[in-house]
């Protein structure tokens, strides 16, 4: 009974912030939309919109640690709730400061956009990935397509964004991994997360090009545009949700290749507009969706804080698109010099370099997962020191080996359901799930890549996050859990 008790909680929980997620989307896409219609009226389509966001960006790197131990993200989003309501109103009713009033809105549901993800951070980590795509997908496709007028569509925005943060407020305040009521363990090691050069070139570089590819869709017919984010989520699906992808090489892939694929059809010139159109609009919403995404997984992990991690990614989505139009009010000729054909064979050549080089699975774990020492060894990898070294030459096995005996294979069951629960408990994934079985054995990360034909970089990584989850530092720690676990479920039964 208590069991269905917590999966029912959790299920109401996921919906509850599922909806939270689709307002937030939903009232994000209007305020975009109503930004460039506006602007498009006293600055011929020039938006400064993005440059509004960067300023957010900028202002939570450097001051948003602080604002949060100095205030509950509650009161926050609180806070942010009346800025845009007050922008909204003065970009309708008083026409002399309506430019004020739309860079209130922009940076106030930029705010609350960050506080509504943060509620999704109290969802397991497969459950969150799934959440924040199909929402914020759906929230997307439904913010675009609803016939609003301009003024209708901004108050509507405001009011999607109050009913996010108030079906979002009982969450806000919990750390990554808490769930009321069903005890599961929180990550109780942190990791540090090193900006390293080459792997933050390339995110740099990806960002800009794919904005490059994407920015300049034409509109589509809502057929054409349902598709589109249908092909969008499909793709998401694969490469940031169906597979356990640590380095997230996948995703990357995927932006990579999408990115390749636009700047070919525009430089061969055979492929129509609306063709064009279709992948440029799905890669839209592939990069913004797919790198949020990453930085959610991210912030389950990482020492960093998370309004840090999050206005370095909007800087990462933004920052391209706010440095175009800076430029451009010097050189208005520029947007044109993008879209040339010269322009695109140039960015082919940089999604080549950034494919090979800069984005590769081994950078993209450096970035994402765990500080290294100065030798370039991770610490919290089970061969990080000699003292794991030798108890790689002399594993702890969890159970004698022996296929004859009946009580070995009963101790063999044991084992196997101890696994079990540990992994349940510690919601790891079913990789993560089969790795622990085999550490528990006493095999290192080596034995671990050629047993399960994976990468020895991945299986590092599905060891480290496995050491995160159980709060363990070495093989033998987990070890030592394992069998701890193992002589609790015995006595219990």
């Amino acid at each position: 009974m208590v069991g269905n008790l917590a999966v029912n909680d959790s299920r109401k929980t996921a919906l509850q912030l599922f909806a939270a997620a689709l307002l937030c989307a939903i009232g994000t896409t209007l305020l975009s939309l109503w930004s460039f219609r506006f602007y498009a009226d006293i600055d011929g389509g020039r938006s400064p919109h993005s440059l509004f966001v960067v300023v957010v960006s900028v202002f939570v790197i450097a001051a948003g640690p602080r604002l949060v131990a100095s205030f509950t993200a509650k009161h926050l989003a609180y806070l942010s709730l009346i800025g845009i309501f007050i922008g909204a109103f003065l970009a309708v009713a008083v026409p002399a400061w309506a430019p004020v009033g739309s860079g209130a809105t922009a940076i106030a549901g930029t705010f609350l956009e960050i506080f509504v993800y943060k509620s999704l951070l109290s969802l397991s980590n497969a459950t969150m990935r799934k959440v924040f795509v199909t929402a914020t997908v759906g929230g997307i496709f439904a913010g675009s397509t609803l016939p609003l007028d301009a003024p209708t569509a901004l108050f509507a925005a405001s009011v999607c964004m109050a009913l996010a943060v108030a079906l979002a407020a009982s969450r806000l305040d919990l750390g990554p991994g808490t769930r009321e009521g069903r005890g599961a363990p929180s990550v109780h090691v942190r990791r540090q997360i090193i900006l390293r050069g080459r792997p933050a070139a390339g995110l740099i570089v990806l960002a800009f090009v794919a904005h490059l590819a994407s920015a300049n869709a034409a509109p589509l017919g809502p057929g054409l545009t349902g598709g589109a984010y249908l092909a969008a989520l499909a793709l998401l699906w694969l490469s940031a949700i169906a597979h356990d992808d640590t380095s997230h090489i996948s995703l990357i892939r995927c932006l990579v290749l999408i990115s390749a694929v636009v700047c070919a059809m525009r430089l061969s010139g055979g492929f129509g507009a609306e063709a064009v159109a279709f992948v440029e609009t799905a890669l839209g919403i592939i990069v913004w969706t797919g790198i949020i995404v990453v930085a959610l997984d991210l912030a389950t992990y990482a020492e960093v804080p998370f309004s840090t991690i999050m206005g370095g990614v909007y800087l990462l989505l933004t920052g391209p698109a706010a440095l175009i139009y800076l430029v451009s009010l010097a050189v208005p000729s520029l947007p044109a010099m993008l879209s040339s054909s010269l322009a695109d064979a140039a960015i082919i050549c940089l999604l080549v370099f950034c494919g090979l080089y800069l984005l590769n699975e081994q950078s993209l774990d450096d970035l994402f997962w765990g500080a290294h020492d100065a030798e370039g060894t991770n610490r919290n990898e089970d061969d990080a020191s000699p003292a794991t070294a030798r108890e790689e030459a002399a594993p702890t096995p969890l159970a004698p080996d022996s296929t004859t005996s009946p009580s070995a294979a009963s101790s063999e069951q044991e084992a196997a359901d101890t696994i079990a629960r540990l992994a349940a408990e510690a919601q790891l994934t079913a990789r993560e799930h089969e790795v622990l079985g085999l550490l528990a054995e006493g095999r290192s990360a080596p034995f671990i890549a050629e047993y399960l034909s994976i990468e020895r970089s991945t299986a590092k990584t599905h060891v480290a996050r496995i050491y995160a989850k159980l709060g363990v530092h070495t093989r033998q720690e987990l070890i030592s859990l394992v069998l701890s676990a193992k002589g609790l479920g015995s006595a219990e039964r």
